[in-house]
């Protein structure tokens, strides 16, 4: 009679004891969560603001105002796996959050938008360490590593890429209309039956290349449960959009009336689905290579 007392008023049985204060732990977990959130979009509202702005002005960077409604749609979609792990704050955490503290700080004082961007990222894994551990931030890793895509351009980087940029598309381009229509071609200048046609900044390709590796990663976590498949995509997608801006640019080269304003944005529209169709298709080929490699 006594075994049995003790297992039915055993404080961890799940009968009484073991559940009785799981809502409220619950609750708490999600408070901590929720005011951490506020707390960091606070500090960090005029980093967030500049982000905002750069979005809104640079056509380069348009893609950022979907970039964190997926990650936020992402962390959601997985809450039951990361609510389902045991919080175990590390303080490894506090140690992250003082390096973006630092970072912030810096950016403050002059050192740009992308420095306190990546101040607010490195927060946000800090704040995740803080609340829940190790296994919380693993759990996130896509949210996070997708959020690197609404990082504003480092302005050192993207000055390097662009005139290299500029010319392969112009080399490009070249080539594809040497295939039954004459051109000329000097650096960046294609001159096509007598037209001439400047290869400027703006046709870099940067804006296929960032929006169509955002796609090919959130596509490859949608469509496949393997992870290496993202990777595999995201490099996939580079001479996809290379190649997307050089046909661009080839076909306003022919048909100058293409490169006007609203023909240019559509045929950039028309092009951008047939890049996500083609890597549709290269995901279907490296699911048949990977099968004949496991056979």
């Amino acid at each position: 009679m006594s075994s049995r007392s003790g297992v039915l008023f055993d404080s961890t049985n799940t009968g009484l004891g073991g559940n009785r204060y799981a809502p409220g732990i619950k609750w708490t977990r999600q408070a901590s969560v929720v005011l951490t959130a506020l707390a960091l979009v606070g500090c960090y509202a005029p980093t967030l603001r500049g982000m905002f702005e750069q979005w809104w002005s640079d056509e380069d960077m348009s893609h950022g105002f979907v970039v964190p409604i997926v990650v936020l749609w992402i962390a959601w979609r997985e809450r039951a796996r990361w609510q389902s792990l045991p919080a175990e704050p590390s303080r490894w955490g506090l140690v992250v959050l003082a390096v973006g503290a630092g970072m912030h700080f810096v950016a403050e004082l002059g050192a740009g938008l992308f420095t306190g961007s990546v101040a607010f990222l490195v927060s946000v894994a800090g704040a995740v360490l803080s609340l829940g551990g190790f296994a919380w931030l693993r759990a996130l890793a896509l949210p996070l590593l997708l959020a690197l895509f609404m990082l504003p351009k480092l302005a050192l980087v993207y000055n390097q890429v662009t005139l290299p940029l500029q010319l392969l598309a112009s080399r490009i381009a070249a080539g594809i209309l040497t295939v039954g229509i004459g051109v000329i071609r000097e650096d960046n200048i294609l001159d096509v039956a007598g037209n001439r046609v400047s290869v400027v900044e703006a046709c870099n390709g940067i804006r296929y290349l960032l929006s169509l590796g955002f796609m090919a990663v959130v596509f490859a976590y949608l469509a496949d449960t393997k992870p290496w498949m993202r990777m595999a995509l995201l490099v996939a997608a580079v001479p996809i959009a290379i190649l997307a801006n050089a046909l661009r640019v080839a076909a306003a080269s022919w048909l100058p009336s293409l490169a006007a304003s609203t023909p240019h944005a559509i045929s950039g529209a028309v092009l951008f689905v047939l890049c996500l169709a083609t890597l549709v298709a290269v995901r279907r080929l490296f699911n048949k290579m990977y099968a004949g490699y496991q056979s």
